[in-house]
């Protein structure tokens, strides 16, 4: 009788206890890793390339003018070019959906060579080409936003002739 009191009293307790959650209530859905994000364009897209004649190959397919810019690491005025023409919002999204953007480091092997064939004797210089890498336009020194603006704008008039 002992053993059905104990029974009961602990049968008693069970019932008046709060339900448990189920343990599929309580969990948290999977925290899923967020996707990363790329990172917003903040320069100008520069062709992974140190060569001219895949970004010229290129330009044929896709049909749009190649800017070129011949630079040096020990060239102050290429600096400011990076530094203050190139980040600027509207220099840099007009660069990157208008044109196939190539540069070159005047002091390597290639780009020495491709400095020769446009007869580039002084830094930055830059250069817009037609597919063939014939020059549309060019410019020596710091070239502004507006410069290039109105260069880049030519270069694409000169190419629908």
């Amino acid at each position: 009788m002992i053993r059905f009191s104990i029974l009961f009293c602990l049968t008693a307790m069970l019932a008046c206890q709060t339900p448990a959650k189920s343990p599929t209530a309580t969990r948290t859905p999977p925290v899923r890793a967020a996707r990363p994000q790329p990172a917003p364009v903040t320069n100008v897209l520069w062709l992974d390339s140190e060569r001219l004649m895949p970004v010229l190959e290129q330009a044929q397919r896709d049909g749009k003018v190649v800017f070129v810019e011949f630079y040096a690491s020990w060239c102050a005025p290429c600096k400011v070019m990076e530094e203050d023409v190139f980040t600027q919002v509207e220099t840099f999204r007009y660069l990157n959906s208008n044109f196939l953007n190539f540069r070159t480091d005047f002091d390597s092997a290639s780009g020495s060579t491709i400095a020769a064939i446009y007869e580039v004797k002084s830094l930055p210089t830059v250069l817009f080409l037609d597919p063939q890498g014939v020059v549309l336009e060019r410019h020596t020194g710091v070239a502004n936003p507006s410069l290039l603006r109105t260069m880049g704008d030519a270069a694409m008039g000169k190419m629908k002739r």
